[in-house]
């Protein structure tokens, strides 16, 4: 099956996603390509539509919103993935449970969001421009978080490849 992945990223975590989801689906005998959302014009060569994206301040990129509303005009049968630092914790998997994936389905009707990725991303407050490093300025003080200019990364590659090939067997 042709397999696009694309994906829409700030500060490269969600393109680190991308790729690896990318190897999976190839390593299970898949035809997959990963491209930046931006970059994504034609849809027709592809059989199925992984698109990915980061979350800013409680939404989706655009560019990825971008990308998924063409997937559904095309009526392409999709997946679609999530990167947020929120993922790290359990109650930030249910805040976007309960919050974003709702309000992602209500700008984009008929999307699909039966078993998204939801990944966590990494934090670097020197790679963030101003308003990005208050926003999360913010967000750590909430959460009771120290060491802000410390950079973590909490992604998860190998949830991210059991979820890549959960995704391969479903298109089989």
């Amino acid at each position: 099956m042709k397999i696009l992945v694309g994906y829409a990223s700030g500060y490269g975590s969600t393109q680190s996603y991308a790729e690896v989801i990318a190897e999976e689906l190839n390593s299970a005998g898949h035809d997959a390509d990963v491209l930046p959302a931006k970059e994504v014009k034609d849809l027709t060569p592809y059989d199925f539509v992984v698109v990915g994206g980061s979350i800013r301040a409680g939404n989706w990129l655009g560019q990825a919103r971008t990308l998924a509303g063409k997937t559904l005009k095309a009526g392409k049968p999709h997946s679609v993935f999530i990167c947020c630092l929120s993922a790290a914790t359990e109650e930030g998997r249910r805040q976007l449970d309960g919050e974003v994936l709702p309000k992602l389905k209500h700008k984009l009707p008929g999307l699909n969001l039966e078993n998204p990725g939801l990944f966590p991303g990494m934090r670097n407050m020197d790679r963030y421009r101003f308003p990005i490093r208050g926003i999360m300025r913010s967000i750590a003080e909430k959460e009771g978080i120290s060491n802000l200019d410390e950079p973590l990364d909490y992604r998860d590659f190998e949830l991210a490849r059991r979820w890549a090939r959960e995704l391969a067997r479903r298109l089989v």
